[in-house]
């Protein structure tokens, strides 16, 4: 290695900042260029000039001239005064002295000229080529010492100027760096600005919108809320002050009133006396709702033969009650999906008991009609056929809720609800010859004529008879119990409402504090940043200034080197020729050979190890200065110094090289190894960084943001440090769609048969397994791809059968005022043959349990298999008359089932004719059957036409159509005891083969 490769640690110190600086950060590249371009001028100088042995190239010349530049000893012109320098260039080195002096016989160069020619052998030196050479060889040593010092001198100043501009711009890269980071950050902070301020300008218009609308709907719910509960006051009042003993004689509460409508058509409602002070409250209400509910409770408390004309606002509520073919089945499914696609939770939609799987058969097998069953059913259906096809032919998709309150009525309105009231008047049980109208006034129609003073009339009214006091006191808590119901929904509404606006600006106010802090955040994170670039931006300007600082100076320096070490070259390399060339005027004058004398030659410099200063000194103790003759395995990281101010030692050494040095006559060689310092600058100082801070919240939910994470630089780098790892990172988020469909589970196990015979259903369904987000859909509850069903057993049911299955049946029966007597005693009668066609048993058979329900619900008898403590109950039960409190049956039974047994279904059954009424109401009904559905398969048999089946329908078990069983009236029930049997039963057997003990067998499912 030459001696110009000194300066290697500031080329590595060069290519490292350079390597960090390839990120943007060359401001200071031009000053690394004039800096490289001195140190390779500088290296090529030495590289040039260093070496002070004798250059053949020379010419004598050219070394008079530069020997005549420096100061030539007058000894030597003195001595050379006895050479024959004529036509000799040396002869100017004499000048005066050559010219004074005359050559004298007995000189000695003269005699060393004779003694030449005389002598054959090697020619001797004489005195004064002895001091020549003398005075000359101390030249040579003089200017190479001169020389080296020089030299050693020159490339000490390089490294300190190499090592303070390789600090100048570790510290520049250094604040690059840092100004880097700082634009970094600081755009960092600008871009959470940014996004925070989109998302406050569209969440604070969002959340005063939001704001606007939340007020302005609890505003109307609040006002819908005040009328419906002054409504229901007035309800209350009218119901506590109405007593069926104030009237006597032919008076009446009410009044049967007709008006006038579109086109001169008739409508007929009922009404409280004019001269009542019910009728003045009843002016007073002020919902729509509450005046239908009066009308249609009037007319079902009056009976709908008291009409003067067709009730054309009640006619949905008046209607016949729907068969089970499958066109009813249908409507009611689509009712119980909707039911199901609002619910919240699947399985309070779904009564699901495993237990039911193995009790679907009849146990005598296919059952045989005979001749005159088959007609019988034949008759039955076409019957069911021709009912089914009038009504939905007539009575299609209309609603109550279609009809306007106060406005003129179209005509074929008016026609329907005449038709529909003339087919309940054919087929009236009640009447003595199966009309409504037997034995009364004739049902008016728009075909009949009326008097012509009243035909006339807009509107005019009759005094009705007293209707039947506990069913008229029914309807009315019946009416009560509607507004009651829509009051608690309206309610309900209100604090929804209220939650849900409240949860709204709560999350929208969170999101715009989460904005907020966003943005100061920002702000904070954009000013640290600029402070940082400020004093960065200012530290690089003061930085680049000393740069150019000791750029000047070393160029100064440079220059200096340049010229005094190539003088100090030129005198040792002129000295040398000056030294032949006498020697060969010696020769000439002589007439004999020329000597042969040579000056010492020395290889370059070698540089050692950067070493310790402890070991380069024991070392040194020890005569060696080569590291490789102590350690001959190599250096221990602790003997170099490898940074560190103070520096280290290292030893620059050569040695002689051929030919070897003419004794006595030859110039000694000049110093052979030199110690310097080395590595005197900063250690490099590494980056260390802070842990990571947490993730961002993603910058969108869906459709793929974006989240970012920082960690701080605790240590700058520092002196040629390590650059920092990143200190920010992103990753994609929530790359999932916004708007995904719904993940829906495996198809589940189907379920059992619904019913033993004529037509059952079996299904299975598919589970939300990840709800839908966004616009994404799922299918509904009841779609093909997520519900399968199919009919099974539809077989036909023997005419008479026994329940054999084993369950716990709790049955309520409706002892309210619209019942009547009659309709009571026919329930008690159908439950005595109900309890006759059950095998009653705890082991195997049935337990069956009892309340009936009022105002109050009473429990008849718990649940058990004692036959005659049940005949006993239920012959003992007393009627009460008064409200359906249907909410409160179905609480009673939750609790009955308590003490039902473990390994036996559960199936809860209400048998009731009308509407809930006060203290119950169809929301407080709705929510007690949801109460109850998850413990027991709820089913409800409907009594009169009057209770609607889209009203019964949320109360139900799934599948709602095999759960819901109308009869048209309460003195039909013993008729339907067979039907009820098989409606609710699935393990049933023909009566005649249970009570002959013949042996029970199942025949193979569906």
């Amino acid at each position: 290695m030459r001696i110009y490769l000194c300066l290697s640690t500031l080329c590595a110190g060069v290519v490292l900042t350079r390597s960090r600086a390839s990120s943007g950060m060359d401001a200071g590249a031009g000053m690394d260029m004039a800096f490289e371009s001195s140190m390779e001028s500088f290296n090529r100088m030495v590289r040039q000039h260093s070496n002070s042995n004798l250059d053949p190239d020379m010419a004598i010349e050219d070394a008079v001239t530069h020997l005549s530049r420096r100061t030539v000893p007058h000894e030597l012109k003195v001595a050379m005064v006895g050479l024959d320098l004529r036509g000799s260039p040396v002869a100017e080195l004499v000048g005066g002295a050559n010219r004074t002096r005359q050559l004298r016989p007995d000189d000695g160069a003269v005699a060393a000229v004779s003694d030449g020619t005389l002598s054959s052998g090697p020619p001797e030196i004489n005195d004064v080529m002895k001091r020549i050479f003398k005075i000359i060889n101390g030249m040579i040593i003089e200017d190479q010492n001169k020389l080296v010092l020089k030299t050693f001198e020159c490339l000490k100043q390089g490294k300190s100027y190499s090592n303070q501009y390789r600090t100048n711009r570790m510290n520049f890269y250094d604040e690059s760096y840092k100004l880097q980071e700082a634009v970094s950050t600081e755009k960092h902070g600008q871009v959470e600005q940014s996004e925070a301020n989109a998302r406050l300008r569209h969440l604070n218009p969002v959340r005063k919108e939001t704001e606007t609308n939340c007020n302005r709907e609890v505003k109307e719910l609040q006002a819908e809320f005040d009328r419906i509960s002054y409504d229901f006051t007035l309800a209350r009042k009218i119901a506590d002050g109405t007593s069926c003993a104030k009237k006597t004689g032919g008076s009446s509460f009410l009044q049967s009133c007709m008006r006038m409508v579109q086109d001169k058509k008739r409508d007929g409602f009922i009404q409280f006396h004019e001269d009542s002070h019910q009728h003045e409250l009843v002016s007073l209400l002020q919902t729509e709702k509450a005046k239908r509910a009066f009308q249609r409770g009037l007319v079902e408390a009056a009976g709908p033969h008291a009409l003067l004309a067709p009730p054309i606002l009640l006619q949905t509520r008046t209607r016949l009650s729907r068969s089970d073919e499958v066109g009813s089945e249908e409507a009611m499914e689509a009712q119980e999906d909707e039911l199901a696609h609002r619910a919240n939770d699947f399985r309070d939609y779904f009564f699901d008991d495993v237990k039911f799987d193995k009790e679907t058969a009849i146990v005598d097998g296919v059952y045989q009609q005979s001749a005159a069953d088959m007609d019988l059913s034949k008759q039955i259906a076409e019957a069911r056929v021709f009912i089914q096809r009038k009504t939905s032919e007539e009575m299609r998709d209309y609603r109550d809720e279609d009809a306007p309150p106060n406005a003129w009525i179209p005509q074929k309105d008016l026609d329907a609800a005449a038709r529909e009231l003339s087919l309940l008047s054919r087929e009236d049980p009640t009447s003595k010859e199966g009309g409504l109208t037997a034995g009364g006034p004739p049902l008016p129609a728009q075909e009949q004529g009326m008097p012509k003073d009243k035909e006339a009339a807009k509107f005019f009214c009759t005094v009705s008879k007293n209707p039947n006091c506990p069913r008229f006191r029914d309807k009315l808590e019946q009416i009560v119990g509607e507004l009651q119901a829509e009051k608690t929904h309206t309610e309900h509404l209100l604090e929804t409402t209220k939650a849900e606006c409240k949860a709204t600006l709560a999350e929208l106010d969170s999101q715009i504090s989460e904005m907020d802090e966003k943005q100061n955040e920002g702000a904070r994170i954009e000013s640290e940043a600029s402070a940082v670039k400020s004093d960065a931006t200012g530290a690089i300007t003061a930085i680049e200034g000393e740069g150019r600082k000791i750029l000047r100076e070393w160029d100064a320096i440079h220059q200096d080197c340049i010229k005094t070490i190539k003088q100090l070259r030129n005198n040792v390399c002129g000295t040398k020729k000056l030294k032949q060339e006498v020697i060969t005027i010696e020769a000439k004058q002589r007439g004999g050979k020329r000597l042969e004398i040579n000056d010492c030659s020395v290889s370059e410099f070698t540089p050692g190890e950067c070493l310790n200063r402890e070991f380069a000194t024991a070392m040194a103790a020890k005569g060696m200065y080569d590291p490789s003759q102590f350690a001959e395995g190599g250096l221990a990281p602790n003997m170099k110094h490898d940074c560190g101010l103070g520096g280290g030692t290292q030893y620059y050494t050569r040695q002689p090289v051929s030919p070897p040095k003419t004794p006595d006559y030859g110039a000694d060689c000049p110093p052979l190894r030199l110690k310097t310092s080395c590595n005197d600058f900063e250690c490099p100082v590494q980056c260390q960084l802070g842990d990571w801070e947490g993730w961002s919240a993603c910058s969108k939910s869906c459709d793929g943001g974006m989240k970012r994470r920082v960690r701080p630089i605790s240590v700058y780098p520092q002196y040629g440090g390590e650059e920092c790892d990143p200190t920010k990172q992103e990753e994609t988020c929530d790359a999932l769609a916004c708007d995904r469909p719904c993940t829906l589970n495996d198809w589940g196990p189907w379920r059992a048969c619904t019913r033993a015979c004529e037509r059952g259903i079996r299904w299975r369904s598919r589970t939300i397994k990840k709800p839908a987000t966004g616009a994404g859909k799922c299918a509904r509850t009841f779609s093909k791809a997520r519900y399968h069903r199919e009919y099974c057993n539809d077989n036909p049911c023997p005419s008479e059968v026994v329940c054999l299955a084993k369950l716990d049946l709790l049955i309520g029966l409706d002892a309210s005022g619209s019942m009547t007597e009659p309709g009571w005693k026919a329930q008690s009668e159908a439950m005595l043959d109900l309890l006759e066609h059950t095998k009653l048993s705890k082991a195997d058979g049935l337990q069956i349990g009892i309340a009936k329900f009022a105002w109050d619900v009473t429990l008849v008898t718990p649940l058990t298999d004692d036959k005659k403590a049940l005949v006993k109950a239920v012959k003992d039960m007393t009627y009460d008359g008064w409200t359906t409190n249907l909410g409160g049956l179905f609480r009673t039974m939750k609790n009955m089932l308590q003490f039902g047994r473990r390994d036996a279904p559960s199936i809860c059954m209400a048998w009731t004719d009308g509407r809930p009424s006060y203290p119950s109401d169809v929301y407080d009904t709705t929510e007690g059957a949801r109460e109850l559905r998850p413990v027991c398969r709820v089913m409800v048999v409907t009594m009169r036409p009057a209770v609607p089946r889209e009203m019964v329908v949320p109360w139900v078990s799934h599948p709602k159509s095999q759960n819901v069983l109308s009869v048209e009236d309460p003195l039909q029930m013993k008729k339907k005891v067979n039907t009820i049997t098989t409606f609710y039963c699935a393990k049933i057997q023909r009566l005649d083969a249970y009570l002959m003990g013949q042996t029970t067998t199942e025949a193979p499912k569906e």
